[in-house]
C-alpha cells in the first residue's frame, strides 16, 4: 500500500508543461485504458472520452498549455440514479475516472491538471457534442517543464481530527 500512498502524496497539479515533448501513443493508450476500467455506479459507464491533441486540441483548450487533454462528458440519462432523492451519479463517476487518469499518468512519469474551469457552451460547440452529452472534466496531460514545482498550498491539509466525524450515540 505504501507505493500508491507515496504516488498520491507526490502527485500535484501541473500548469507548466514541456512544450517540446509530446505524450507517446503507448502512454496515451494506457491512460485511456485507465479511464475505461474505472468503476462507475452500477457499472453504467455513462461517460464519453474525447482525446484532444495537436493544433486542434491546443485551439480548443487554449487556456491550458498542455500537449494533450482528455475531456470527459456525462450522459446523464444513462447514469445510475438513487430513487429516494434522484441523485444522479454521472459527475461522481467522472471524478473517479479522472482520479484513475491522473494516478496512471503519474505512474507513467506524466503530469496532469484536472480542469473544470472552462466555458461549457464553447467546449460543447468545439467538440460538436450531441445534446445528451455534457462536459464535466478536462485533464491536461504532458511532461513537466523545467520550472515545474508543486504549488505553495500543495501540502496544506486539514488535520484528520477536523475531517473525521464520529457517529452520534442514540
Amino acid at each position: 500500500m505504501t507505493q500508491i500512498i507515496d504516488l498520491m502524496k507526490s502527485r500535484y497539479s501541473e500548469r507548466r508543461f514541456d512544450p517540446d515533448k509530446s505524450v507517446e501513443e503507448a502512454k496515451i493508450s494506457q491512460l485511456l485504458e485507465a479511464a475505461r476500467i474505472a468503476p462507475t455506479a452500477s457499472n453504467r459507464q455513462a461517460f464519453r472520452i474525447y482525446l484532444l491533441e495537436g493544433e486542434r486540441g491546443k485551439e480548443i483548450m487554449s487556456n491550458f498549455n498542455a500537449p494533450m487533454h482528455i475531456v470527459l462528458t456525462q450522459v446523464e440519462e444513462e447514469a445510475w440514479q438513487r430513487r429516494e432523492d434522484c441523485f444522479n451519479a454521472a459527475a461522481l463517476d467522472i471524478g473517479i475516472i479522472g482520479a484513475h487518469i491522473v494516478l496512471a499518468a503519474e505512474e507513467l512519469g506524466l503530469k496532469t491538471c484536472l480542469i473544470c474551469a472552462f466555458n461549457v457552451a464553447e467546449l460543447t460547440k468545439n467538440l460538436s457534442l450531441p445534446p445528451e452529452e455534457y462536459p464535466i472534466l478536462a485533464v491536461a496531460i504532458g511532461y513537466a517543464s523545467s520550472t515545474s514545482a508543486p504549488g505553495p498550498r500543495h501540502t496544506a491539509r486539514k488535520p484528520l481530527t477536523d475531517l473525521l466525524r464520529p457517529i452520534p450515540c442514540d
